[in-house]
């Protein structure tokens, strides 16, 4: 899985291009781009991670170019994976990880960052359950959608709406 790009002018979108960060030899996935579009966001299992897949993040030009990929680091990084960020309008790390200590499978977590100091933190079982929680998005400061695979769902992976948060 490699990561493409393609953009809105004009109503039309243009034809895919390879990010040049991309890793042919690696499984990127699960992009998201900070709200003033400045950062992108992404899951990967390239070589010189901390475990499995790991989170990472690039810098976007003001000419919209992508600089390279910077692993985010052994305070959000495991051993185990970390996959599907989202970050929020006031710059929170949503992501869902099955290497923190959480609930059991794949729980969702929030970084913050003050000054020089992230801080990781379980939503807890306010969103999080025994099974797989991933994928979480805010559609605003209180409200998001995430998916789950919890029992009493209409399939395998689910679609859920909450209004307040863990934290």
């Amino acid at each position: 899985v490699d990561l493409y790009i393609s953009k809105k002018d004009n109503g039309n979108w243009s034809t895919p291009s390879l990010l040049s960060l991309s890793d042919s030899l690696a499984w990127d996935g699960s992009p998201t781009f900070s709200a003033d579009g400045k950062t992108l966001y992404f899951a990967s299992n390239r070589r010189g991670g901390k475990g499995g897949l790991d989170l990472y993040r690039a810098n976007i030009d003001n000419s919209g170019r992508v600089g390279r990929a910077i692993n985010l680091g052994s305070v959000i990084n495991t051993p185990g994976d970390e996959i599907f960020p989202f970050v929020s309008e006031d710059g929170k790390l949503y992501f869902s990880s099955n290497g923190h200590p959480g609930l059991g499978g794949l729980d969702i977590f929030v970084a913050t960052r003050d000054g020089n100091t992230i801080e990781v933190e379980s939503l807890g079982n306010t969103i999080n359950s025994i099974s797989d929680d991933f994928g979480l998005i805010m559609s605003d400061e209180n409200k998001g959608y995430f998916a789950s695979n919890r029992a009493g769902g209409k399939g395998d992976d689910d679609i859920y709406y909450f209004v307040g948060k863990g934290n």
